[in-house]
Order: C-alpha cells, then sequence, then structure tokens
C-alpha cells in the first residue's frame, strides 16, 4: 500500500442535532451521505500514512472535539490549524452564525516545521455546500511535502490521488478495514 506524507481529509461529519434547520435532513446530510463519528474514527488512515507525515482534516466549530479526537485515533498529533473564514451571507448555526470552518494540522513522526511565512487563516469566497477554497490547496502544495492524498475527494486533481465516492479512487480504503 502506498504511503502518503500529506493526508487532507474533509470527512462527511453527522450532526446530531435534534433539528438542523428545517429537518433533520437539512444541512449536510441533506446534500450527501454523513458518516457516524465511529465509523470516521475507524477509517485505517494508519495504513496509509507516512511515518512522517502531517494531517490537514476539515473541520467545523461545532464539531471540534469530535474532529480532535479523529486526529489522535488516526495516529497523529494535533500540532495548529487554519482558519477559513467565509464570505457570505449569514452563515448557518444555532448559537452564533457559523462563518467560518477551521483545518486542523496534525503530525506523525518527525516532520520539519513548513516556516511557510503564511498567516493561519484564509479569506475566501464561500462556495457550493462544504466546497472548500482552492488557496487551502495552494497552502498544502507550498509546503512540497509528498506523496499527497485527498480523502472524501470530490474531484480528480493533478499532482494528488484521491478516494471518495465522487470520483475515481486512487486507493481502496475500505479493503484495509
Amino acid at each position: 500500500m502506498k504511503k502518503y506524507q500529506i493526508i487532507y481529509a474533509d470527512p462527511p461529519w453527522e450532526y446530531r442535532n435534534k433539528r438542523t434547520g428545517c429537518s433533520m435532513r437539512s444541512g449536510a446530510s441533506g446534500k450527501y451521505p454523513t458518516m457516524r463519528l465511529e465509523d470516521i474514527l475507524a477509517l485505517p488512515i494508519c495504513d496509509i500514512a507516512n511515518k512522517d507525515s502531517v494531517l490537514f482534516l476539515w473541520a467545523t466549530v461545532p464539531l471540534l472535539p469530535e474532529a480532535l479526537s479523529v486526529v489522535e485515533a488516526w495516529g497523529f498529533g494535533y500540532k495548529t490549524l487554519v482558519v477559513w473564514r467565509k464570505i457570505m451571507s449569514l452563515g448557518m448555526g444555532f448559537w452564533f452564525r457559523g462563518q467560518c470552518e477551521l483545518c486542523l494540522v496534525g503530525i506523525k513522526g518527525k516532520v520539519k516545521p513548513f516556516r511557510l511565512q503564511r498567516a493561519n487563516f484564509i479569506q475566501a469566497k464561500a462556495l457550493n455546500h462544504s466546497e472548500k477554497p482552492k488557496e487551502m490547496r495552494q497552502l498544502i502544495e507550498d509546503t512540497g511535502l509528498l506523496p499527497r492524498i485527498e480523502l472524501f475527494a470530490r474531484q480528480n486533481v493533478e499532482g494528488w490521488d484521491c478516494w471518495g465516492n465522487e470520483v475515481e479512487s486512487d486507493i481502496d480504503l475500505m479493503e484495509l478495514v
């Protein structure tokens, strides 16, 4: 099995709210199949991660504790995060209107700090539901680490392997389960 120095993931988080918007089928679960936390935690990411590798994991603010548990379960130690401030009208949410999304950065093994001299935030227009800003992929590519894989990918991108139910995947992650 190929080993990756960069693992970029945007899990289809399941929310356990009594109600998200107008019904239980609004939000993410109304757009695509979501996954229970237990199923995300159980993915065999350790099997595809290089001994020295970096994880970039998207997390929504309400699910930050769950995302941190995924970082750990997948064999990484949390280091920092990048905030995406979405340029949009209102945003969704119960406590506040969520206009930020977090990309947690974790490392496994010995990885030198990037020292990219970049801010830990991106301000970019909100795109289609759950679509991430191209600036984040560019930031990851600027680390120079190879090979790279995107998990839960929605498109094939040159220079990246991918795995997901919306693309022709380069690996069969489920055969490792």
